[in-house]
């Protein structure tokens, strides 16, 4: 008797234009079946939309491949293959508001007198990448008499899904009106050429800069990321879909300001490489003065930005403009070598009035928070507090300060005012950094760990009483003083860091690991943890927990002997010692 046979049907679900797509089809038949024929057809169909009225979809691609013909399938598996050579001018596969472009392969299996077999198995037909032209910055303006205009600057005019479109916005002849908003959209058009040839909108993708009328001719950077589903740009004759950028700027008072830029959409075989800067647009003399100004101070410009940077009383200085803030705002931040002392100072949550004198107007205005009343003090003093209340907001912790003024930034003499501030407070954080005294526990052994710094030829953290970067045995050794919340210290760590890294950690309480190891390995770790509360091998560092306060940490010159050691025997190297 007579059945239907079981499917499976394998092929690529993806092929670019001028591909072949492979198929390989199983049939699994029950009993003895006549079979009239089996044919495998892929089909390419456009359907499209003209006038409000669905058309009937036209099939401009039909390739049939009979693979059987006259047989009978008898009990078992009966495997065929098939090959379609896809046009290389084969349009792409796309769905969109007015057009469809589709791809199917159809099987079905002839049954004389009985149910034919008939599935349709979707394929895409993704465009092929393509070499990346050479990035091409583009500007246009919609600058016309003494209507209210924008301008607009892209980095490039050529993507890819996925990619980020950069650049920059510029208001112009806002003249006092209000900037309700700023629209970025990457709109896609779609063109169908049945009886009236149109264009209408079929794609949106929208993102929003906050602005206002105080922001007219300053650029107004942005970064707008690409939907991965974006279909990339294409002609098929009967339908296209090509893409433009639009910015689009609600005033009160005016019509909204619509500027549309052509970009192309398409597949590429790399990522966007560096290339030419885009053109400045807006008041590009504001980049003339900050690049004075910074010099002034030896800060340099951003070659893309506005954005100051570089050294500045011994620390990193960065100087830009907050365009989140209302009314904008000056920005600044330092950066210096850690205090170590877990100082924390940032705006008090509920402000009580400002009174007259510097020290009560700090306290009302900020909280101040650190491991060791006696190192807060040291460090936070009037003129320190004097330099912070020159700003309107600040936020520091042991390596970073960063400041805020309310005003525009953008020109002077706001921008020189705000640098010489800077300044100060760059003078004051150097002067602070010299005056951090040890943990009030450990105040009588600065001495001696000023001395194996210098042994170790090592950076002395005072405020943590912590050695840096030293060296000792051709190695690099951290030597830490570790601390919970409280001003005394809890626990005391000796890190040797292994370079090049070992193939594996060990763990120094797994017996196991411990007798696979190199000899000598175990009797190193026993010497090790006899004067230490653990010892942690990793692959990259051995760190070694003593307790809290060293009093001398030259007494470590022979527990960082044994940790050379025990790195060369982890390793399978060879030595003398005491411990060999």
């Amino acid at each position: 008797m007579r059945s239907r046979p079981d499917v499976e049907l394998r092929m690529s679900k993806t092929v670019h234009p001028g591909d072949a797509v492979l198929v390989e089809l199983l049939l699994r038949s029950r009993t003895a079946t006549p079979v009239a024929f089996v044919d495998l057809r892929l089909d390419g169909s456009e359907a499209l939309t003209a006038e409000g009225r669905p058309e009937a979809p036209r099939r401009f691609l039909s390739l049939v491949a009979r693979v059987a013909e006259g047989v009978t399938l008898g009990e078992g598996e009966h495997r065929y293959r098939a090959s379609f050579p896809v046009p290389a001018d084969t349009p792409c596969s796309y769905v969109g508001a007015r057009a469809e472009i589709r791809y199917a392969l159809k099987l079905r299996v002839s049954i004389p007198w009985w149910l034919d077999v008939e599935d349709s198995y979707e394929l895409l037909v993704a465009p092929r990448p393509s070499a990346r032209p050479t990035r091409t910055p583009a500007a246009s303006t919609t600058a016309r008499g003494e209507e209210p205009f924008v301008e607009l600057s892209l980095d490039d005019q050529v993507f890819a899904p996925g990619d980020e479109i950069s650049g920059a916005v510029a208001l112009g002849n806002v003249q006092g009106r209000k900037v309700r908003g700023v629209e970025l959209s990457l709109v896609g058009f779609e063109r169908v050429r049945l009886g009236e040839d149109r264009v209408t909108e079929a794609h949106r993708f929208t993102a929003f800069l906050s602005t206002d009328g105080r922001d007219e001719g300053r650029e107004l950077p942005f970064r707008f990321t690409i939907p991965a589903s974006a279909a990339p740009a294409f002609d098929a004759g009967w339908s296209a879909l090509f893409w433009g950028f639009e910015v689009r700027v609600d005033l009160s008072r005016s019509n909204d300001i619509v500027h549309t830029t052509p970009v192309v959409l398409a597949a590429f075989d790399r990522p966007p490489e560096l290339g030419a800067m885009r053109r400045q647009i807006g008041s590009g003399r504001w980049r003339a003065v900050w690049e004075a100004v910074g010099a002034r101070h030896g800060l340099a410009l951003d070659p893309l930005e506005l954005r100051l940077t570089g050294p500045l009383a011994g620390g990193r200085a960065a100087v830009w403009i907050d365009t989140g803030a209302a009314g904008g705002a000056l920005v600044g931040e330092l950066r210096w070598s850690s205090w170590g002392i877990g100082l924390q100072i940032g705006l008090k949550r509920f402000m009580l009035p400002l009174s007259a004198g510097d020290e009560e107007r700090f306290g009302n205005r900020y909280r101040v928070r650190g491991r060791d009343p006696a190192q807060v003090r040291a460090v936070v003093t009037a003129p320190l507090r004097h330099a912070l209340l020159a700003f309107d907001e600040v936020r520091l912790d042991d390596e970073r300060v960063t400041v805020t003024s309310r005003t525009p930034g953008h020109d002077q003499p706001w921008l020189g005012a705000f640098l010489e501030r800077l300044a100060r407070l760059a003078f004051e954080v150097a002067a602070a950094s010299g005056r951090v005294p040890p943990p009030s526990a450990m105040i009588a052994m600065r001495p001696a760990w000023e001395a194996f710094a210098r042994e170790l030829r090592g950076r002395l953290e005072v405020g943590r009483m912590s050695i840096r970067d030293g060296r000792h045995g051709g190695a690099t050794f951290h030597v830490e003083t570790c601390f919970e919340r409280a001003a005394a210290p809890h626990r005391s760590e000796v890190t040797l860091v292994l370079d090049p890294p070992l193939d594996a950690p060990l763990d120094a309480e797994s017996s196991e690991q411990l007798r696979a190891a190199a000899p000598g390995v175990r009797e190193l770790i026993q010497a090790l943890l006899a004067q230490a509360l653990a010892l942690r091998v990793a692959a990259g560092a051995i760190v070694l927990t003593l307790p809290a306060p060293l009093e001398d940490p030259a007494t470590l010159r022979e527990p960082m002997a044994a940790m050379l050691l025990l790195a060369q025997r982890l390793r399978g190297a060879r030595g003398t010692g005491p411990y060999r």
